[in-house]
């Protein structure tokens, strides 16, 4: 079984697109390509069988990509992953696009789990604490965890911070052993 590269995909797009807002709307078409793809199973199967003539594959291809005004540098792109019969990897590529699109504005993602629910004061206050730790900007999913029982735990990239109420009990147990 081979294993997918997207990273010469993703390169090629890139040089088109450069760095800054073309770049950002780009991520967006991808992405509503490749959610496409996933909700749509149908769709992808129909793209990668070798039963369906490649002229009837793009003329399919050419509706969803009008359904989801899709053009410019983006259609040819899918056009041409399509033509290489790698549509089924299109998750992959958006997502390693996403990667390279955000090191070039020296962005990086967070996933901060919270105990409850932050409304959007708390978030800001705690996104804009962050960017000032990291200085960088930050792209921050926010996810309820109960569990924590009070504070957070923050993840970006490999490194993780536990400041949940959870995590410093654990380390209390860990210390009273």
């Amino acid at each position: 079984m081979s294993h997918f590269r997207a990273a010469p995909y993703v390169k090629a797009l890139f040089e088109v697109a450069g760095s800054g807002n073309a770049a950002d709307q780009m991520t967006d078409s991808l992405d509503r390509v490749a959610e496409t793809l996933r909700l749509v199973p149908e769709l992808q199967r129909t793209m990668v069988s070798p039963l369906v003539p490649p002229e009837l594959k793009d003329k399919i291809l050419d509706q969803v990509l009008d359904a989801l005004e899709i053009d410019g540098p983006v259609r040819r792109f899918v056009h041409v992953v399509q033509g290489h019969f790698r549509l089924q990897h299109m998750n992959d590529i958006a997502t390693a696009f996403h990667s390279m699109v955000d090191r070039s504005l020296g962005r990086v993602h967070a996933r901060i789990e919270v105990a409850s629910v932050l409304d959007e004061t708390g978030r800001r206050a705690l996104l804009e604490a962050l960017e000032k730790v990291l200085a960088t900007d930050v792209v921050a999913d926010f996810i309820e965890t109960p569990e924590l029982l009070g504070g957070f735990r923050l993840q970006v990239g490999s490194k993780l911070f536990d400041g949940s109420l959870a995590g410093q009990l654990k380390q209390l147990g860990r210390g009273a052993l």
